[in-house]
């Protein structure tokens, strides 16, 4: 019960933050260009925002918890201050709880102050980038932040690209297809349009994501599995990372699918006046990315508790 909590906690922390991380980023990407502005009006923003901020800290809470009783061999009941305080100052992850924690609540601060101001653009900036450090501190959740010397430099270098890259792109499966559900009664509009622009502006933005992750995978797993075949198909975390992979593989021809056939053909039916065919197979096709999405974050919460060799 315990191991089955840790991992859902795990998922839970990582999918929030992503999501947290790659809103703002989002945001701030699409309404500094005017034509991709209407795909956005009248997203909340902000509630989405605050709500992730709130959870993400309760969960960075439970996660202290947890950890601190499994290190400390004791039920969940029975840690008290002495052994919290030991776990948040004496470990790099504690510490790096305490960090993300900090992050978040200055996130909240800032985007209540923004929400009272009305002036919800301005603080995509400094909300990503809030964000993106509380994500990028799950790092010392796993393996990333374990190695030593200039190898462990590149480890953890490695596993932060990782993290944020993978933020970002997460995030923006969700929001193409939260985009394409709101637009399921009025597929001719001018947001439909603007989410085509969008989609089709986004590639390179999204090229971009896909490298990083590809190289700072390689660099992080391959020093983890010191470079061995053999440790990827006799081990858990060897197999885990191969169905990682293969669910990788599926966002990226999903990816390729989205870019190269079915936003180009959504952007003939939209000249053509008929679109509603080519917004369901789009709208099809982004779901089954996130159901990938989501499944490689439930695989990496399950790895980063497993010894790689």
């Amino acid at each position: 019960m315990f191991d089955l909590s840790a991992y859902a906690l795990r998922f839970l922390e990582y999918l929030v933050l992503m999501v947290l991380f790659g809103v703002p980023l989002f945001g701030w990407y699409g309404l500094r260009r005017p034509a991709l502005a209407d795909a956005l009006a009248g997203w909340p923003f902000m509630g989405v925002l605050l709500v992730s901020a709130a959870v993400g800290l309760v969960l960075t809470g439970a996660d202290v918890v947890f950890k601190t009783a499994g290190i400390m061999g004791m039920p969940i009941a029975d840690v008290d201050r002495e052994s919290l305080g030991w776990y948040l100052l004496e470990t790099s992850a504690g510490r790096a709880a305490m960090a993300r924690s900090v992050l978040l609540i200055a996130m909240a601060f800032l985007l209540g102050w923004h929400r009272r101001r009305g002036t919800v653009e301005s603080a995509f900036p400094l909300a990503a980038t809030l964000a993106g450090g509380a994500l990028a501190s799950l790092a010392w959740n796993g393996h990333a932040a374990a190695g030593e010397g200039m190898a462990g430099a590149v480890r953890l270098a490695a596993g932060l690209v990782h993290l944020l890259a993978a933020g970002g792109w997460v995030a923006a499966v969700l929001m193409f297809l939260g985009m394409l559900l709101q637009g399921k009664e009025a597929s001719r509009n001018d947001r439909l349009r603007s989410t085509h622009d969008f989609l089709h502006g986004f590639s390179t933005l999204g090229t971009i994501f896909v490298a990083a992750l590809i190289v700072s995978g390689i660099a992080h797993y391959g020093d983890l599995t010191a470079w061995s075949l053999p440790t990827l198909v006799q081990s858990t975390y060897g197999n885990l990372l191969l169905v990682k992979l293969a669910l990788f593989g599926g966002m990226l021809g999903l990816g390729a699918l989205h870019r190269w056939a079915l936003v180009p053909r959504l952007g003939r039916a939209l000249t053509s006046g008929n679109p509603a065919q080519e917004v369901r197979a789009l709208r099809q096709s982004l779901a089954a990315e996130a159901i990938l999405a989501t499944s490689i974050v439930g695989v990496v919460s399950v790895l980063g508790t497993l010894s790689p060799m």
